[in-house]
C-alpha cells in the first residue's frame, strides 16, 4: 500500500486506511521521536543563531548574554567550520545517538530506534505464527531467536542505520552551504535562522530560495519520516518470511500471498501484486515495494504439521 502516493481528499474514510501488517501505531511512535528530536535539533540551531547571535550578525546595541556572538571575531570560512563541528556533535547526540546500553557490540545496536525495529521484528514472527496456525499449520509458539532471524535483524539495523546517517550527511552538508551563502550575502540572523531550520523542517523553504532548479526540496526531517516507516515494514516483512521458512525446514513449501489493502490508497505497484502467489525467495526483497509500502505476504498452502 503505498502511503507514499497518499491520497490528500479530507474525504477518504477511516476503513480505506486499513493497515494489514497493524503497525500502524508503532510506526506513529517511532516517527514521533524522530521528528522530536530533529525538532530539538532546529531549535538549538535557531537559539544558536539568532538569539545568542553566535555569528555576531545583529545590531551592537542589541542585547545578547555574555559569553554569546562567539564565532564574530572568526572569519566567515573558520565560522562555517566551528558551526559544523557544534551541528555534527549535536546530530549525533541527538539524532543518530548511539547509547550507552552497557553492552558491546556495533553501534547500529545501540540507537534510540532500535527498540522500534526490535518490536516490528517481533510483531512480525507473531503475525507469521498466527497465520500459520490459521492455516491449519501445527506450530509452537516460542520467543526464541534463530541464528536466521537474528542475521535478519542486523540487516535492517544496518540499513535504517546507514539511511539515518546519510539524510544527516546530505543534511549537513545543506545547512553548511546555506550558512556559507548567508553570511558572504551579508543575511540577518533571524532570516539566516529561518532558512537553516527550513533545512530540517522544510518552514517556509519556498520563500528562502533553497530549492533546486525544479523548485524540489524534502526536509531531512520528512527524509526520516519516511525511512522509520519503511525500514518498520521491512523488519515487519523480514521476520515473517523467516518464521515461514524456519516452519518449512522439513520439506513443507510455503508459498505467500501478496495482501495489499485494495483501497483508494493502493499505488499501481501494489494494485498491480495484489492477490499474486510468490514462493519466498521470491517474495522476500519484493517488500517494501516502494518507500512507506504497507503491503504483507501470507501463507496460502494449508499444511496439518510441519511433518506431512
Amino acid at each position: 500500500m503505498c502511503e507514499f502516493c497518499v491520497n490528500t481528499n479530507s474525504k477518504t474514510t477511516v476503513s480505506n486506511r486499513y493497515d494489514p501488517t497493524r503497525t500502524t501505531v508503532l510506526r506513529n511512535r517511532a516517527v514521533a521521536e524522530s521528528n522530536r528530536r530533529f525538532r530539538e535539533l532546529a531549535n538549538k540551531i535557531k537559539k544558536l543563531v539568532d538569539t545568542d547571535d553566535v555569528f555576531g550578525l545583529k545590531e551592537i546595541h542589541t542585547f545578547v548574554e555574555p559569553g554569546d556572538r562567539a564565532y564574530q571575531f572568526l572569519s566567515n570560512a573558520q565560522k562555517v567550520e566551528e558551526f559544523r563541528k557544534w551541528l555534527e556533535e549535536q546530530i549525533e547526540k541527538g539524532i543518530i545517538t548511539v547509547e550507552d546500553l552497557g553492552q558491546s557490540g556495533p553501534a547500529y545496536f545501540k540507537t534510540w530506534w532500535g527498540k522500534y525495529v526490535t518490536d516490528s521484528y517481533k510483531r512480525g514472527r507473531a503475525r507469521a505464527q498466527s497465520e500459520l496456525e490459521k492455516a491449519g499449520y501445527d506450530i509452537s509458539f516460542t520467543d526464541l531467536f534463530v541464528p536466521l532471524q537474528i542475521d535478519a535483524l542486523a540487516l535492517v539495523y544496518v540499513r535504517a542505520y546507514s539511511e539515518l546517517k546519510g539524510i544527516t550527511s546530505q543534511m549537513d552538508q545543506l545547512i553548511s552551504r546555506v550558512l556559507a551563502q548567508g553570511l558572504a550575502d551579508g543575511t540577518g540572523a533571524k532570516v539566516l535562522a529561518k532558512k537553516l531550520v527550513s533545512v530540517i523542517n522544510g518552514a517556509g523553504v519556498g520563500d528562502l530560495g533553497i530549492t533546486d532548479s525544479l523548485g524540489r526540496f524534502i526536509p531531512a526531517m520528512r527524509r526520516a519520516e519516511i525511512m522509520v516507516r519503511t525500514e518498520l515494514i521491512r523488519a515487519h516483512h523480514l521476520a515473517m518470511i523467516n518464521e515461514f521458512r524456519n516452519w518449512g525446514i522439513d520439506g513443507v513449501y510455503i508459498i505467500a500471498e501478496w495482501r495489499s489493502t485494495n483501497d483508494d490508497r493502493v499505488c499501481p505497484i501494489c494494485a498491480e501484486n495484489n492477490g499474486k502467489r510468490f514462493t519466498l525467495d521470491e517474495v522476500e526483497g519484493m517488500i517494501p515495494a516502494h518507500p512507506q509500502c504497507r503491503c504483507i505476504a501470507l501463507p496460502v498452502v494449508v499444511k496439518k504439521n510441519r511433518n506431512t
